[in-house]
Order: C-alpha cells, then sequence, then structure tokens
C-alpha cells in the first residue's frame, strides 16, 4: 500500500537519528572540554530539551490528511 514512501520514511528517520546523536556529541565533548561531567551533561540536556520543542512545535505545521479512515478496504 505505501510502497517506497516508508522506505524513504524510514531512511529519514535514520539519517535524523545519526545525525542527532552526533550533533549532541559534539555539543557534550565541547561542553566537556570546558568544564566538568555535571556543566556538559546540563548543557546538552538543555539542547534535546530544546530540540524537542521545536519538534513538538514544527509537527504541529504539518498537514493533516482528513480523509484518513474513509479508503474502502
Amino acid at each position: 500500500m505505501w510502497g517506497p514512501r516508508s522506505g524513504v520514511l524510514s531512511t529519514a528517520q535514520q539519517v535524523g537519528g545519526a545525525l542527532g546523536v552526533a550533533v549532541v556529541g559534539v555539543v557534550f565533548y565541547r561542553a566537556l572540554a570546558a568544564g566538568a561531567f555535571p556543566h556538559a551533561f546540563r548543557v546538552s540536556l538543555c539542547l534535546l530539551a530544546g530540540l524537542t520543542l521545536l519538534t513538538a512545535v514544527l509537527v504541529q505545521l504539518l498537514p493533516r490528511d482528513h480523509s484518513a479512515g474513509t479508503h474502502p478496504a
């Protein structure tokens, strides 16, 4: 039913996850060089909270599919 769209979605999720881990890792280790472990953890956690909030806001801007559930099986 979904065809190649599911593969594109899966690939986008995998790439997004890998890039997210890389970005948070870079931020963490740069903050670790500037201070102690709790400081680096706090900086990374604030980054993750900000990105989570940004994602929640952007999801609200996605178009809604009002035809869901109306397709015959």
